[in-house]
């Protein structure tokens, strides 16, 4: 009787196990998933800020929001506007830009092509 007992009791405690496990694994995926998604939203939170640091930058110089509001959104994150205005006015040779990096390459003309971009679309005008 006893034995049959047991049976009967594992019987109905091991699926139930196995459904508890089975909701764990879902929670953690969850929780995993949700973890990642803070980790994106902290990263945009943190561009924003880098944007409107830039675009504080450019209003204090040029007070053209239009046109700070373009030059912050698209430099590249590691420019700074002070940055920006030595790229500008710096002749390419004067950089050191034939000796720089590809990466470095990039980020100048990415600079040089954010000015005339916002140039272009009117926003200094």
């Amino acid at each position: 009787m006893n034995h049959k007992l047991r049976i009967l009791v594992l019987s109905i405690i091991l699926p139930a196990t196995s459904i508890t496990y089975a909701a764990q694994d879902e929670l953690m995926e969850k929780i995993n998933h949700l973890e990642h998604q803070i980790q994106e939203l902290k990263a945009i939170k943190e561009q924003q800020n880098i944007s409107a640091e830039k675009e504080a930058q450019c209003l204090k110089a040029v007070d053209r929001k239009s046109f700070c509001k373009c030059v912050a959104d698209n430099l590249p994150t590691n420019v700074n506007f002070e940055t920006y205005i030595h790229i500008l006015i710096t002749p390419k040779d004067k950089l050191g830009y034939d000796n720089m990096s590809i990466e470095q390459k990039t980020s100048i003309d990415t600079v040089l092509s954010v000015r005339e971009k916002c140039v272009e679309k009117g926003f200094f005008k």
